[in-house]
């Protein structure tokens, strides 16, 4: 499996463990997260209950279809019909959607991080928020690698000796090219 298959798997995991109790008991995590005295009284009536859990098992079916749209256009789950048929080219490479589905999904943790940090900062040191931040980050961070060294479109190596050619001499020398060079 290569690094954009395993962030869409990772990320597709990290959603999914958000989803998750967002669908099945989505009071218990709205619950969780209000702040101590806020929004208790009376007033408080079953309106918001109702509309808390709508909206909180709208966020996890979309988190569900957000990780498995990236399993989907990064190719790691092929749809098309020859999926199982014997193939001469490598089945596994990304499509070419791959690196705009990681760069939005990389825009999504880091935009989580950036708001679960505000909020734990906000509300005192709730933990839940620390933990989303933390898997935000981590996911959002491992996202910018791919793009930045993993990604399909940096993978140049040449058909005459299978080096990479992506690399440069700067600021240490190839010397085994260079070697190869004078002979």
């Amino acid at each position: 499996m290569d690094s954009v298959s395993t962030y869409s798997v990772a990320s597709l995991a990290w959603l999914a463990s958000q989803a998750v109790p967002l669908i099945i008991w989505p009071s218990l995590v709205t619950t969780l997260l209000r702040v101590d005295g806020a929004a208790q009284g009376p007033q408080y009536g079953v309106a918001h209950v109702s509309l808390e859990q709508y909206f909180a098992r709208s966020l996890g079916l979309s988190q569900l279809a957000l990780g498995s749209l990236l399993l989907v256009l990064s190719g790691t789950l092929p749809l098309d019909s020859m999926a199982d048929a014997p193939r001469a080219d490598d089945t596994t490479a990304p499509t070419p959607y791959a690196t705009a589905a990681v760069f939005v999904s990389a825009l999504y943790h880091a935009a989580t991080a950036s708001y679960s940090y505000s909020r734990y900062y906000t509300t005192g040191g709730q933990l839940g928020y620390l933990f989303g931040c933390l898997g935000a980050s981590v996911m959002a961070v491992f996202g910018l690698w791919v793009l930045m060294f993993a990604g399909p479109g940096n993978r140049r190596v040449s058909r005459r000796t299978g080096a990479d050619k992506s690399t440069s001499g700067w600021p240490f020398r190839n010397a085994e090219a260079d070697r190869r060079k004078r002979r």
